[in-house]
Protein backbone atom coordinates (compact mmCIF):
# COMPACT_ATOMS: atom_id res chain seq x y z
CA UNK A 1 0.00 0.00 0.00
CA UNK A 2 1.37 3.50 -0.78
CA UNK A 3 2.28 5.53 2.31
CA UNK A 4 0.49 8.68 3.42
CA UNK A 5 3.07 11.11 4.77
CA UNK A 6 0.70 13.56 6.49
CA UNK A 7 -2.25 15.82 5.88
CA UNK A 8 -1.52 18.33 3.11
CA UNK A 9 -4.16 20.80 4.27
CA UNK A 10 -7.62 21.16 5.77
CA UNK A 11 -10.04 23.24 3.71
CA UNK A 12 -13.11 24.87 5.21
CA UNK A 13 -16.01 26.41 3.31
CA UNK A 14 -16.81 29.83 4.75
CA UNK A 15 -19.49 32.47 4.19
CA UNK A 16 -17.18 35.51 4.32
CA UNK A 17 -13.59 34.84 3.25
CA UNK A 18 -12.20 38.14 4.53
CA UNK A 19 -13.83 37.83 7.96
CA UNK A 20 -12.80 34.19 8.39
CA UNK A 21 -9.23 34.87 7.30
CA UNK A 22 -8.93 37.75 9.77
CA UNK A 23 -10.37 35.58 12.57
CA UNK A 24 -7.98 32.66 11.96
CA UNK A 25 -4.97 34.93 11.61
CA UNK A 26 -5.83 36.70 14.87
CA UNK A 27 -6.43 33.45 16.74
CA UNK A 28 -3.69 31.21 15.36
CA UNK A 29 -1.10 33.69 14.07
CA UNK A 30 -1.16 32.15 10.59
CA UNK A 31 0.15 33.88 7.48
CA UNK A 32 -1.40 33.90 4.03
CA UNK A 33 0.48 31.84 1.45
CA UNK A 34 -2.15 31.68 -1.31
CA UNK A 35 -4.91 33.99 -2.56
CA UNK A 36 -6.93 32.61 -5.43
CA UNK A 37 -10.08 33.04 -7.43
CA UNK A 38 -11.80 30.73 -9.90
CA UNK A 39 -14.70 32.46 -11.63
CA UNK A 40 -15.61 29.31 -13.60
CA UNK A 41 -16.10 27.40 -10.35
CA UNK A 42 -17.55 30.42 -8.53
CA UNK A 43 -15.11 30.58 -5.66
CA UNK A 44 -12.39 32.55 -3.91
CA UNK A 45 -9.90 30.80 -1.69
CA UNK A 46 -6.94 31.46 0.55
CA UNK A 47 -4.41 29.26 2.26
CA UNK A 48 -3.02 30.16 5.68
CA UNK A 49 0.16 28.61 7.03
CA UNK A 50 1.72 28.04 10.43
CA UNK A 51 5.48 27.55 10.00
CA UNK A 52 5.92 25.98 13.44
CA UNK A 53 3.40 23.15 13.01
CA UNK A 54 3.49 23.27 9.18
CA UNK A 55 -0.31 23.17 9.17
CA UNK A 56 -2.03 24.66 6.13
CA UNK A 57 -5.59 25.81 6.71
CA UNK A 58 -7.41 26.66 3.49
CA UNK A 59 -10.57 28.75 3.40
CA UNK A 60 -12.97 28.76 0.44
CA UNK A 61 -15.88 31.09 -0.20
CA UNK A 62 -18.33 29.67 -2.73
CA UNK A 63 -20.53 32.15 -4.59
CA UNK A 64 -23.39 29.62 -4.36
CA UNK A 65 -23.12 29.33 -0.56
CA UNK A 66 -26.69 29.72 0.74
CA UNK A 67 -25.40 31.54 3.85
CA UNK A 68 -26.34 28.86 6.38
CA UNK A 69 -24.21 28.54 9.49
CA UNK A 70 -22.21 25.35 9.98
CA UNK A 71 -24.09 22.38 11.45
CA UNK A 72 -22.06 19.40 12.67
CA UNK A 73 -25.16 17.19 12.48
CA UNK A 74 -24.97 17.23 8.66
CA UNK A 75 -22.63 14.92 6.80
CA UNK A 76 -19.14 16.30 6.45
CA UNK A 77 -16.89 17.92 9.01
CA UNK A 78 -17.84 17.57 12.67
CA UNK A 79 -15.00 19.64 14.14
CA UNK A 80 -11.32 20.42 13.68
CA UNK A 81 -8.98 19.49 16.54
CA UNK A 82 -5.52 20.94 17.19
CA UNK A 83 -3.13 19.01 19.43
CA UNK A 84 -1.22 21.03 22.02
CA UNK A 85 1.80 20.07 24.13
CA UNK A 86 -0.02 19.67 27.45
CA UNK A 87 -2.38 21.22 29.96
CA UNK A 88 -0.16 24.27 30.46
CA UNK A 89 -0.35 24.97 26.71
CA UNK A 90 -4.09 24.37 26.85
CA UNK A 91 -4.41 26.94 29.64
CA UNK A 92 -2.41 29.38 27.48
CA UNK A 93 -4.86 28.82 24.60
CA UNK A 94 -7.75 29.42 26.98
CA UNK A 95 -6.18 32.72 28.02
CA UNK A 96 -5.62 33.66 24.36
CA UNK A 97 -9.30 33.03 23.59
CA UNK A 98 -10.30 35.12 26.61
CA UNK A 99 -7.94 37.93 25.54
CA UNK A 100 -9.51 37.90 22.06
CA UNK A 101 -13.00 38.10 23.57
CA UNK A 102 -13.99 34.79 21.97
CA UNK A 103 -16.85 32.74 23.35
CA UNK A 104 -15.42 29.34 24.22
CA UNK A 105 -16.08 26.26 26.30
CA UNK A 106 -13.54 26.30 29.14
CA UNK A 107 -10.95 23.57 29.55
CA UNK A 108 -12.48 20.32 30.70
CA UNK A 109 -11.04 16.97 31.62
CA UNK A 110 -12.01 14.10 29.33
CA UNK A 111 -11.00 10.46 29.15
CA UNK A 112 -7.46 10.50 27.81
CA UNK A 113 -6.78 14.21 28.22
CA UNK A 114 -8.27 17.68 28.43
CA UNK A 115 -9.78 20.00 25.84
CA UNK A 116 -11.45 23.33 25.18
CA UNK A 117 -13.54 24.43 22.20
CA UNK A 118 -14.40 27.61 20.31
CA UNK A 119 -16.52 28.29 17.22
CA UNK A 120 -15.25 30.21 14.20
CA UNK A 121 -17.36 32.92 12.48
CA UNK A 122 -19.28 30.22 10.57
CA UNK A 123 -19.93 28.12 13.66
CA UNK A 124 -17.29 25.48 12.88
CA UNK A 125 -16.05 23.99 16.13
CA UNK A 126 -12.31 24.11 16.80
CA UNK A 127 -10.98 21.95 19.60
CA UNK A 128 -7.65 22.38 21.34
CA UNK A 129 -6.71 19.12 22.99
CA UNK A 130 -3.92 17.98 25.32
CA UNK A 131 -3.69 14.20 25.29
CA UNK A 132 -2.41 12.23 28.23
CA UNK A 133 0.75 10.30 27.32
CA UNK A 134 -0.96 6.90 27.66
CA UNK A 135 -3.87 8.00 25.44
CA UNK A 136 -1.53 9.07 22.63
CA UNK A 137 -0.01 5.58 22.28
Amino acid sequence: MPAITGIAHVELSVRDLDASEAWYIALLGLRRVHDGRNDDRGLRDRALYDPESRIVLALTEHRANPGDAFDARRSGLDHLAFAVAGREALRAWQQRLADLGAEYTPMEERPGGAALTVRDPDGIVLEFIARDAAAAE
